[in-house]
């Protein structure tokens, strides 16, 4: 019978001989008679085999019952879940509930040469491969799937795979749990708006083929120091292009409260780039704020009722939506009890106002910002629906 360490020996050679990797399976193990090697395989299936979540681009960890470790290049169409990202690491945190017990991860001795890798083709996979180790990570010949397991000869979690090619990356998670810790001490960042995805209607009249419009700036935040006005149209974000809200919505989902991101934006026609500092969320609910002569045939508008006006954020003017007619060309597009704060980016302040402005636009499409169920949201009456 083979003992652990003449069998390590024999491992070495057979890697550095054969293959890159190999493969311990159970066949393998019957053939040498290594009742050993069996009882290390079978607990690694028992004990860690449970802790490989699939995803699309690779492997979760799960570390405790709400989060998990992920590669950051392997949850590229997943960035809703993130916690948390460190670039330098290629490193991810992310949502994940499970039961399982909170997974320990430890130091290689500095001799160790082999070790475990647990994995997933089609199926959990265990394999031993050589490794030679560096301040903290561990390299390994062959290319595996992102985030699996690497552990110790006596069976200890060190790390996971967060690059792959022809060598694969095993970053060693104990020599870097300060910075992970870090991760999870951050707050997410906050720009300071509302926005919607640019429809077809509205790139017609923000003359814009696609893009993010806001819709709200909230008073004294990021958006608002550098100057981002309701009305702007976001088009890209860090040089990615933004082609509906959930694309700004993933870039900023991985960013945190100090950190920068640089925006393209569209502002009266003029193309800017325009750098902001995310901070943490506000509670802040108040909001920088900045109706052809014919009234719309069907709408019943009224000033804000004072019942109501004393609930309303204080930056939130114009007239209320008292009642729609079932021949309104307003129908299905204002609601009762909307706000309308502005029609073609002009403030409606009061009734008197709206009249006024919708007489300068007798025949043109109206693009309305109304305020709706706690929202700030553009809607368009087209001209030949506006009499």
């Amino acid at each position: 019978m083979l003992t652990d360490k003449s069998y390590t020996k024999i491992v070495i050679f057979l890697i550095l001989i054969v293959s890159p990797f190999f493969i311990a399976s159970q066949s393998f193990c019957d053939d040498t008679n290594s009742v050993a090697m069996k009882l290390k395989l079978d607990e690694i299936n028992r004990e860690y085999s449970r802790y490989l979540i699939p995803l699309q681009k690779g492997i979760a960890i799960p570390i405790n019952k709400n989060q998990a470790l992920v590669p950051a290049s392997a949850i590229e169409d997943n960035k809703n879940i993130i916690l948390a990202l460190d670039s330098k690491l290629n490193l991810s945190i992310v949502k994940l509930n499970n039961e399982l017990p909170d997974l320990n991860f430890y130091l290689p001795s500095k001799e160790e040469e082999v070790f475990f890798l647990l994995t997933i083709f089609d199926q959990p996979v265990v394999m031993l491969v050589k490794g030679v180790q560096q301040i903290n990570k561990i390299n390994i010949n062959g290319k595996f799937p992102l985030g699996s397991l690497l552990l110790s000869f006596d069976l200890k979690p060190l790390g996971i795979v967060t690059k792959s090619d022809t060598l694969s990356e095993v970053l060693l998670i104990s020599q870097v749990y300060p910075e992970i810790k870090k991760m999870l001490n951050k707050k997410p960042g906050w720009l300071g708006i509302q926005a919607q995805t640019v429809s077809k209607e509205l790139s017609k009249i923000l003359n814009v083929s696609e893009g993010v419009v806001i819709t709200n700036i909230y008073e004294g935040g990021p958006a608002d120091k550098v100057g981002i006005r309701r009305g702007d149209v976001i088009t890209e974000a860090d040089g990615i292009i933004i082609r509906e809200l959930k694309d700004l919505q993933s870039i900023i989902s991985t960013k945190f409260s100090g950190e920068k991101i640089d925006l393209k934006i569209n502002q009266d026609g003029r193309q800017k780039i325009i750098t902001v500092v995310l901070e943490e969320p506000s509670e802040k609910t108040s909001n920088i704020i900045s109706s052809q002569k014919e009234i719309i045939r069907g709408l019943t508008v009224s000033e804000i009722p004072e019942s109501l006006k004393k609930n309303l954020p204080k930056s939130v003017t114009g007239i209320f939506v008292k009642k729609i007619e079932e021949d309104s060309p307003a129908l299905g597009i204002l609601k009762d009890g909307d706000i309308i704060m502005e029609i073609n980016k002009k403030v409606v302040t009061n009734v008197k106002a709206f009249e006024d402005i919708i007489a300068s636009f007798v025949g043109k499409d109206l693009l309305i910002l109304v305020y709706r169920q706690d929202n700030f949201q553009y809607v368009i009456v087209p001209q030949q629906r506006a009499r």
